[in-house]
């Protein structure tokens, strides 16, 4: 089966020494993350599929739509709330840390979607288990899941040492 990604590269938008490029992959369901240089810094599992139908990325709650993105805010609830929060409808869909996706080619609003996110949580887990830090990676509504644990210390991180750059490659 053939991947839909980006049509362009980080290299395109400023890509510098302290970035780094993740690359999100809805078949195999992994996320590998790399250095300025290209160096494989890990690979951990993700889940960019949406709640309606696989293979879809043109309307609501289907999968990320591919393309390249860049991380803007980070939201660090986990941070803010620590390990036993009261329950929460937002922490639960969200989990630990949710982070913008600024898209770089128009595969949001160019499709009628906006809003998309990297972040842990899910609903579908339940309350604490939404807030646990391996929990089930369920469907979103077109967002990036992570597990809350792989955010916080690995992605997170990333963060804080320059921008983050992100291909979503889909089934085509």
């Amino acid at each position: 089966m053939a991947l839909i990604g980006p049509k362009k590269r980080p290299q395109d938008f400023g890509f510098k020494p302290g970035d780094h490029h993740l690359i999100v992959n809805d078949l195999s369901e992994k996320m590998k993350a790399f250095d300025y240089d290209g160096k494989q810094l890990w690979e951990i599992p993700c889940l960019a599929r949406g709640q309606g139908n696989d293979y879809e990325w043109r309307l609501e709650r289907t999968d990320t739509p591919p393309g390249l993105y860049k991380i803007g805010a980070v939201y660090r609830d986990y941070e803010k709330v620590g390990t036993n929060p009261g329950y929460d409808r937002t922490l639960m869909a969200y989990g630990w840390y949710s982070l913008d996706l600024v898209e770089l080619e128009n595969q949001e609003a160019g499709n009628g979607r906006a809003g998309i996110m990297m972040h842990g949580g899910g609903s579908q887990c339940g309350w604490p288990g939404a807030w646990a830090s391996s929990q089930r990676l369920f469907p979103t509504y077109g967002c990036v899941r992570c597990h809350n644990i792989d955010l916080r210390d690995k992605i997170v991180p990333l963060a804080e040492k320059g921008a983050i750059f992100v291909s979503v490659y889909q089934e085509g």
